[in-house]
């Protein structure tokens, strides 16, 4: 079964702010919850996708799958993104949805985005 880790529920642990990404994967390695995992972000947490998927291997927990709510896109690497991908917007013409479907990721709206359930 997928575990379902939404950023925005996760409190990092004590640090500066300019380090919220390492504090994040830190709270993630204490929560250390099974893999494989889905990993949701909403808006500028969406940026910190990169280096959390990179601590999240490093950590031998997969990532199954990626949804991303009202986001700030976060910049495609060769090692990011290392799953499937669903951007959830309210407007289906905006940027984000738009870079979504040219780098071939799965849009959908904000309506479906609470019955999201990631892929098995």
């Amino acid at each position: 079964m997928t575990t379902v880790l939404v950023l925005a529920d996760i409190t990092p642990v004590d640090g500066p702010d300019s380090a919220l990404p390492a504090r994040l994967c830190a709270s993630i390695t204490l929560i250390d919850p099974p893999p494989p995992l889905a990993i949701v972000a909403h808006g500028q947490l969406a940026q910190l996708l990169p280096a959390i998927a990179l601590a999240q291997r490093s950590a031998h927990r997969r990532t199954a799958e990626y949804l991303l709510v009202e986001p700030l896109l976060p910049p495609v690497t060769d090692t990011w993104p290392d799953a499937p991908v669903t951007v959830a917007c309210a407007d289906m013409t905006c940027a984000a949805a738009t870079q979504a479907r040219l780098r071939g990721w799965t849009v959908i709206t904000l309506d479906e985005a609470p019955t999201w359930l990631p892929a098995d």
